[in-house]
């Protein structure tokens, strides 16, 4: 990235739960890809990967360039992009794009982002959900309707973007009311990564339990969020912190 650093303006995952998020880690003497895990048995796991140095690398220099230190949390929408937050108010740097499947292994167990059961099989919709949460925020409006995400533009200024604007009314709630048969009527957040699977949390038996939505088709979606190049000085954030 040299001096010029890309800021993204976009849906961006904010403030979010551990498990939401990946990060960089130091282990072992080298910094590496990380994940909090939630098994299906209610064991907190912390898998990592040291398959990734080229990622690893593109975040560290952002947030080495910004915090001054290298490690913290990462998110990859489904678009491939990596975005990467530095600062108390969370200001979202662009590190590329990134096709290579981030999968862990853990106790003889493969965590993907991908839908596929344990035993590898595609999962069904409205199955339980039991990859990892990391995933891009979007809200679905009550009835299937619509699916919209916010965004803060500038300070004091947020937007809505909707997906009926993006692609049309008729096709958007179609989208929203495939969305809605195991989201629920009611709608709400649900998430997508990656891999450009939706999942959702909704009531369970026992509390909140993620569900599979379906795999978002990119050319029926919003477009592609477009990234602003921009000139940024040595010390400008060199004191901010995640």
């Amino acid at each position: 990235m040299s001096d010029r650093f890309m800021t993204f303006v976009g849906n961006c995952p904010g403030n979010v739960s551990k498990d939401a998020k990946y990060s960089v880690r130091f282990e072992k003497g080298q910094h590496v890809v990380g994940l909090f895990y939630r098994s299906a048995d209610g064991e907190l796991w912390y898998p990592t990967s040291s398959s990734h140095p080229e990622l690893v690398e593109r975040v560290n220099e952002i947030k080495i360039r910004f915090n001054g230190r290298p490690g913290g949390p990462f998110y990859i929408n489904e678009y491939k992009q990596v975005l990467v937050p530095v600062g108390e108010d969370a200001v979202y740097y662009y590190a590329g794009e990134y096709s290579a499947s981030l999968t862990f292994e853990f106790e003889g167990q493969i965590i993907s982002g991908e839908a596929l059961d344990q035993d590898g099989k595609p999962l069904q919709q409205g199955a339980p959900w039991t990859g990892p949460h990391p995933g891009i925020p979007y809200v679905l409006t009550a009835g299937g309707k619509d699916v919209y995400y916010r965004y803060m533009v500038r300070p004091g200024v947020q937007k809505e973007i909707r997906l009926s604007k993006c692609i049309g009314v008729e096709q958007a709630q179609g989208i929203g009311q495939e969305l809605s048969k195991h989201k629920g009527y009611h709608g709400g957040r649900f998430y997508v990564n990656e891999f450009a699977n939706a999942f959702a949390p909704i009531q369970g038996q026992y509390g909140l339990e993620n569900v599979f939505l379906k795999k978002i088709d990119l050319a029926n979606w919003f477009p592609k969020p477009e990234i602003v190049q921009e000139e940024t000085a040595a010390t400008d954030l060199g004191t901010m912190s995640d």
